[in-house]
């Protein structure tokens, strides 16, 4: 194995952070190698869908206006479907004022140079809104809850430091907050806030993941069966803890 399989600037995103921090063997193969899944996982159509339909409600009109509400589930093929209505509705009582200025689906950049090693972050959020002074971003969940602070989640991290030099070039207070939008999570995780000194921690917190990556040789797996069992990798991974069977098409036999 060469001495290192990272470039000198180190793509970095929420993704590849938490593949990172769940097992290296996992970010070997996905992140570095680009390797196709061998086993079945969760589908995210759903958190897709969801996304997709919240982007077109707001861009069109409001989340509070039933009617308007219907339409679009209806212009989508989606109307009679209670599941959808109930994660507009459960986002609807969190939703900013109407007359907050709105974007959808946010991509944002920022590089890190030094010290080195040096890392580009990039990142999209589901949404940016603005209001009474505040940069409110928003990322929306139709899974269960897993944190009792946005502050504690790695990816939430990277995420307020990419949108940091938006706040501050606008004049206004950063904020993100998780909007869990399934019936079974009666309360959000407390929003983040950060303040200067946490950002300065935050970008020196990414400086030593990628550092860590950069000297990362071994890229064990994590051998343990309640994560192993989720891995997408997880029949080709000699560390696995939850062996399976290669989902990968097989060609026909010669003859």
């Amino acid at each position: 194995m060469p001495d290192r399989l990272l470039g000198d600037i180190v793509p970095l995103s929420a993704s590849s952070l938490d593949t990172w921090l769940r097992c290296r063997r996992e970010f070997l193969a996905s992140q570095l190698l680009g390797l196709p899944e061998s086993d079945a996982g969760g589908s995210p159509d759903q958190g897709l869908l969801v996304h997709d339909l919240l982007r077109h409600i707001h861009q069109q009109g409001s989340c509070r206006d039933a009617e308007h509400v219907e339409g679009t589930l209806a212009a989508h093929g989606l109307n009679g479907s209670s599941a959808l209505q109930g994660f507009v509705e459960r986002h609807a009582r969190r939703c900013p004022p109407d007359d907050a200025a709105g974007e959808h689906e946010v991509e944002r950049a920022r590089f890190h140079r030094r010290p080195a090693p040096m890392f580009m972050a990039t990142g999209r959020i589901d949404a940016v809104w603005r209001h009474r002074g505040l940069l409110d971003a928003r990322d929306y969940k139709t899974g269960q809850s897993f944190t009792e602070r946005v502050a504690d989640d790695p990816r939430a991290r990277l995420q307020v430091w990419l949108l940091a030099p938006l706040a501050r070039h606008e004049g206004l207070r950063l904020r993100l907050r998780y909007e869990f939008l399934s019936a079974e999570v009666l309360d959000d995780p407390e929003p983040f806030e950060p303040d200067d000194d946490d950002l300065a921690a935050i970008e020196e917190e990414l400086r030593g993941v990628v550092e860590a990556m950069w000297g990362e040789q071994e890229f064990a797996g994590v051998a343990d069966a309640a994560l192993c069992g989720h891995c997408r990798y997880r029949s080709i991974c000699p560390d696995s803890a939850s062996p399976g069977v290669p989902a990968w098409p097989v060609p026909p036999e010669d003859g």
